[in-house]
């Protein structure tokens, strides 16, 4: 299941590579999570509640690994994350108001109570062995140091140079599906 990040969508440039290259070989979801954290939250929820949480991959980026960190630990999956946000509830007063989804003609009004719903989603504790982080050094959106700490026992795996949109997304594509096939349920 893609979860995909502030101001996408699950036809983003990522969300498409994914589908292409796994939804042969797998069921492959993305849900539309532009709205507030609480909603995500409960979009999240049914979207998981009939499935095995031992089958069940997350790849999530940016705020899609916020969300995606919060759901595998609630219902002990596994997770790929895409340099993910780890602070959401810092940032949301930069966004408050009517914000343009990207390449659509959509909007999300973003609300001053999102910055405490995302906060009451946070993960002090995770567990390492659910997870492997991409984190490009060169992202200009979110500070891939911060992922770096909060998921240090995790594998990781370093893009230097690479943006926060991960220029060439689909090289992380054999890491992604190496740790999909491979890692123990």
């Amino acid at each position: 299941m893609y979860l995909h990040g502030f101001r996408s969508t699950p036809f983003s440039k990522k969300g498409q590579i994914m589908r292409e290259a796994f939804s042969e070989k797998l069921t492959f979801e993305a849900p539309d999570l532009n709205v507030g954290p609480k909603e995500a939250q409960k979009i999240l929820i049914e979207a998981t509640q009939n499935l095995d949480p031992s089958q069940l991959c997350l790849v999530g980026s940016s705020l899609g690994g916020f969300y995606a960190t919060w759901l595998a630990e609630r219902i002990s999956c596994r997770a790929v994350l895409l340099n993910p946000a780890t602070e959401p509830w810092c940032v949301i007063n930069d966004y408050l108001g009517v914000q343009t989804i990207a390449n659509t003609d959509r909007t999300i009004e973003v609300l001053p109570e999102f910055a405490q719903q995302a906060r009451q989603m946070n993960c002090e504790r995770i567990h390492p062995e659910r997870y492997l982080v991409f984190l490009s050094t060169a992202d200009e959106v979110l500070d891939w140091k911060k992922a770096q700490k909060k998921y240090a026992d995790c594998p990781q795996i370093l893009l230097p140079g690479n943006t926060h949109e991960i220029n060439h997304f689909e090289q992380c594509l054999p890491e992604i599906e190496k740790f999909l096939v491979e890692t123990p349920r």
